[in-house]
């Protein structure tokens, strides 16, 4: 049957009729005719639309399974018609099917499937071929209208099944309910709008010290102390009645539970009252409002809390206890240290007033051996050099002292500059070389980096540590070979390791030798003033370095000195430390005393 726009209102035919709409665009009715003639063996519905205009205004109110479309049509061609049918949501997966007998070139081809035209066929054709391709998209449609219906169905199924499945789980939530409120630890307790009891769970009996039937069908007030049930009733329902919301055709409304819980006092069967939490929540439906108590003891809580108030105000008297002792503790901590600056104060002072006569014993007990004042014999010179000897040692304990004390009063003076490695180990060398001869030992020097490994430091500072690290190893490696090598670090300084041959340090000695004026056994340090390695260490520290050992008894002893790449230093006052030298501080530094000068040893010599 053909039905054209004017006649589709004409309502299907009822029953099983499963013919599908074919749309037929053409503004020649001749064409029109044409392809009714070719399609009516298929037995659908035909719609024609003489433009394309009718053809959207057909496609608003019924679905096709395929629209033929011809291409050259007044106002709007085929391809607009095309491209507003596959713009529209409903209509875009309809399939379309140019014909014409003028747009044959493939340019106007290549637009036809590019709006989304599934087939674009020339006129003349043949109307068999036309008739297959259109049934093709019938049986497409219908196909794609089956899968819908069982969709639909499969649809309707899942949604009967979940219902079920509510329903199941709604039966299962009764189950879990009656289970939570049997085996709950909180008594539950339920009671209507005049108080009376409905449900008490086995919480409730234990809590309460009653049985569900003696409780059930009485007032709530059984569980209160007397004279104070009817506010605590009063109370428990103001908390929902604010917020309690009507139902209405047999809904149920639950109000909100209570905030926080509130505390009371509780009543057990034998009379004895404790102490409680309860919270409640009302639910409301066309009988009335159902009330729901849970209660907790807190007994033990509140016992614990006590216990904790009391610990609280024991730790606060140890508080204020502590504070008085960390008062006294810092009184006494600043008079130690006033008490340690005066002690180096004390140091220093007595170190440079040492060392004027320690010097004048040093330079006229030269001047004796050297027979200035006269002809000595073997006993008196052997006098004069023990004599010279002690003082020595003595001028290097003060000189010890006197570093000690600047170093503990901040004091140390510290001057940056760059600092060359092998060349100021290979000057060290030429110094203790006549240490090294008197006792026997060999010294030997290895760069491991090939290259000269430059540094920014304090090159006295550096020396001095270095010069105290070897001569120990002289002094106390038994005349065997003592080797010295650096390498670069990682962080781009340096590392000076000074390794002997000599009886070792036990493991639990090797910290105690960086303490001031430890000395060991005679295996170990035997001679100096017990300040070497100790300042040696806290120079190495206050050059931003380090200094260990590692020894092992009988293995020899390896000392490592490390030192960064530059001390960073605050010099900019060009003090020590960021503090400058009086005039006096340095003539004392530097040793001014009454010793004889060398104008003096000349003209002793001269007279002589």
């Amino acid at each position: 049957m053909t039905e054209t726009l004017a006649s589709r209102e004409t309502p299907r035919s009822a029953g099983g009729d499963e013919r599908v709409d074919i749309l037929l665009v053409d503004d020649r009715s001749e064409n029109l005719l044409a392809l009714e003639a070719i399609l009516e063996p298929l037995g659908q519905r035909l719609v024609r639309a003489s433009s394309g205009e009718d053809a959207l205004r057909a496609l608003l109110e019924r679905e096709f399974a395929v629209i033929l479309l011809d291409v050259q049509m007044p106002g709007m061609n085929g391809f607009e018609t095309a491209e507003m049918i596959k713009s529209r949501e409903r209509t875009r997966f309809t399939p379309i099917i140019f014909l014409t007998a003028i747009s044959k070139d493939e340019e106007y081809v290549f637009r036809g499937y590019s709006v989304g035209a599934v087939d674009y066929i020339f006129k003349p054709f043949q109307p068999a071929i036309l008739q297959s391709k259109v049934q093709v998209f019938v049986d497409l449609y219908r196909q794609q209208k089956r899968i819908s219906e069982q969709e639909q169905r499969v649809a309707e199924l899942e949604r009967q099944e979940l219902e079920l499945q509510h329903m199941n789980e709604l039966l299962q939530s009764e189950a879990r309910f009656r289970d939570i409120v049997s085996t709950a630890m909180d008594a539950i307790l339920v009671f209507d709008e005049t108080g009376k009891v409905s449900l008490v769970n086995a919480a409730a009996e234990r809590m309460f010290g009653t049985r569900a039937e003696d409780a059930i069908g009485r007032s709530i007030a059984q569980f209160f102390p007397e004279g104070e049930a009817g506010t605590v009733i009063t109370t428990l329902r103001e908390t929902t009645g604010s917020r309690a919301a009507s139902g209405g055709n047999g809904n149920e409304t639950p109000t909100q539970a209570t905030p926080s819980p509130r505390s009371f006092l509780g009543r057990r069967a034998n009379g004895d009252t404790f102490p409680i939490e309860a919270s409640i929540s009302a639910l409301v439906n066309d009988t009335g409002r159902t009330y729901t108590l849970i209660v907790r003891d807190v007994s033990e809580r509140k016992r614990a809390e006590q216990a904790l108030r009391e610990q609280a105000q024991s730790l606060a008297r140890s508080a204020k206890e502590l504070k008085t002792l960390n008062e006294e503790l810092s009184r006494r901590q600043a008079d130690l240290e006033r008490a340690m600056t005066a002690r180096s104060r004390f140091y220093a002072s007595m170190s440079h007033e040492l060392r004027t006569p320690i010097n004048a014993v040093l330079g006229y007990s030269t001047l004796l051996l050297e027979r200035i004042y006269g002809p000595l014999n073997e006993k008196q010179a052997e006098g004069i050099e023990r004599t010279q000897k002690a003082a020595r040692h003595l001028l290097e304990l003060v000189n010890d002292v006197l570093d000690l004390s600047k170093i503990e009063a901040g004091k140390i003076d510290l001057r940056l500059q760059p600092v060359e490695f092998p060349g100021l180990i290979e000057d060290l060398f030429v110094t203790v070389q006549p240490l090294a001869d008197e006792h026997q030992t060999s010294l030997s020097l290895d760069c491991l980096t090939g290259a000269p490994i430059k540094i920014v430091s304090d090159p006295r500072r550096v020396r001095q540590i270095l010069l105290n690290l070897i001569s120990n190893a002289i002094k106390f490696g038994q005349g065997k070979p003592i080797s010295v090598t650096c390498e670069r670090t990682a962080n781009g300084g340096v590392a000076i390791a000074v390794k002997d041959r000599g009886p070792g340090i036990s493991a639990e000695d090797q910290e105690r030798i960086f303490l001031e004026f430890v000395q060991l056994g005679r295996t170990q340090l035997q001679d100096g003033t017990g300040l070497g390695l100790p300042i040696s260490r806290r120079l190495a520290e206050l050059l931003k370095g380090a200094l260990r050992v590692d020894s092992s008894p009988g293995a020899g002893s390896t000392f490592v000195l490390e030192l960064p790449p530059k001390a960073d230093i605050d010099t900019s006052d060009g003090g020590e430390n960021g503090e400058r030298e009086s005039p006096r501080t340095r003539e004392g530094r530097e040793g001014r005393d009454t010793a004889p000068s060398e104008q003096d040893l000349e003209r002793a010599r001269a007279d002589r």
